[in-house]
């Protein structure tokens, strides 16, 4: 929150919203600012400047009274999200704070005009990065891709073990991943996050299925039941994508999921034909090789299997650290010199992937794993 905010807050209010500042008690009872839609259209230049669009309707480009530039997401009137999207979203994004979470600025609810306002990413998507298709989108190193999935693996973690209750966020894909001026990531689009109502549940039971194709657990599509390793799974599919640059389905022309076409040819040795080709410049091969296992690892059809978060972090963290060492000097052959268990450590006693993988992509990937990494976070504060 902005400072004005803060200062405002400390003022003895009578409860009544002027239209003068804008600032008041929140009808919804959260310590936040509230616009009218009229504050939107002045701050927005009357929408100008359409940033991207979403299920829940367009993001337009903005401008608060003391320059800040913001991000103003509006419901449209075609929006399948309701208003119990819309305050699910309102309510998590005021309670929650953490550097690789997007941060809000307030929100509107004037009549049937509902939106958000938070903070301004000017690099867009991960999505637009990845495809190509954004007005800003550059093609990323491997080593700005590395420190991505690094951020963003920690902006989940946080969710999982930093919130109370814990939160699960449901839709986690390369477009829920924005990416600020220095391309700073931080995961976004909370409405269909869903609180464990203990700390000791294990899963959140939904009575429909919410996600994005290519990116939804086969597990909670069954169960109807979302857990962390629900967020595990449709992470692993991010990583894939920023392994390969391809979409989480390929038509290839047949139809196969990024999974499958990656444990084909990692189970040939094959970690060239998995890059995306578009990575130019210096980059440890055998990195990239270990931030593929570690997708698959984080897709395997059991659940128990899945790695947590916290794991995903600390192994994400060890292939960004290889590709610091070779900035630092060292050097790449261009050889994958193997992934044994000093590489990778999970807490099962080997390797397994979807039911599909075969004894030969089994031999190709098996690992042994053993964690024990106490969970660090930059919390900020502390969920209330």
């Amino acid at each position: 929150m902005n400072n004005s905010v803060k200062s405002h807050k400390e003022m003895k209010n009578d409860g009544h919203r002027t239209e003068k500042d804008g600032y008041g008690n929140s009808p919804l009872g959260l310590e936040t600012r509230q616009f009218t839609y009229i504050e939107l259209e002045r701050i927005t230049n009357n929408f100008r400047r359409v940033l991207g669009k979403g299920g829940f309707g367009n993001v337009y480009e903005g401008s608060l009274e003391d320059g800040t530039q913001v991000a103003v997401k509006i419901r449209s009137k075609s929006s399948n999200q309701g208003d119990k999207e819309f305050l699910t979203e309102v309510q998590i994004l005021t309670l929650i704070h953490h550097k690789n979470l997007v941060s809000m600025i307030g929100y509107c609810k004037d009549g049937e005009h509902m939106a958000l306002v938070y903070e301004f990413m000017s690099e867009g998507t991960l999505e637009e990065h990845i495809s190509g298709k954004g007005n800003n989108a550059v093609c990323l190193a491997w080593r700005q891709r590395l420190r991505i999935a690094v951020e963003s693996a920690q902006g989940l973690e946080y969710l999982h073990k930093g919130c109370n209750p814990p939160l699960v966020h449901r839709d986690v894909k390369a477009t829920n991943i924005l990416l600020n001026a220095k391309l700073e990531a931080k995961i976004a689009d909370f409405g269909l996050s869903k609180a464990f109502h203990h700390n000791d549940d294990t899963h959140v039971s939904t009575n429909r299925i919410v996600g994005t194709p290519g990116y939804v657990d086969p597990d909670y599509q069954t169960t109807w039941r979302a857990t962390s390793k629900s967020d595990v799974y449709s992470f692993g599919i991010v990583l894939l994508v920023l392994v390969t640059g391809k979409p989480p389905i390929l038509r290839t022309p047949h139809t196969i999921s990024i999974i499958e076409w990656v444990q084909q040819r990692l189970a040939q040795g094959n970690i060239e034909g998995v890059v995306d080709v578009r990575i130019h410049g210096d980059h440890d091969i055998n990195s990239m090789w270990k931030a593929a296992v570690i997708a698959l690892k984080c897709t395997t059809e059991a659940l128990a299997e899945r790695p947590t978060m916290t794991d995903v972090v600390a192994q994400l963290q060890e292939c960004l650290n290889l590709e610091e060492e070779l900035a630092d000097g060292g050097s790449d052959s261009g050889i994958y010199n193997g992934i044994n268990s000093d590489d990778i450590n999970w807490t099962d006693d080997a390797y397994s992937t979807n039911k599909s993988t075969n004894s030969s992509q089994r031999d190709a990937l098996e690992t042994e794993h053993n964690f024990d990494r106490v969970p660090t976070m930059d919390t900020g504060p502390a969920v209330r």
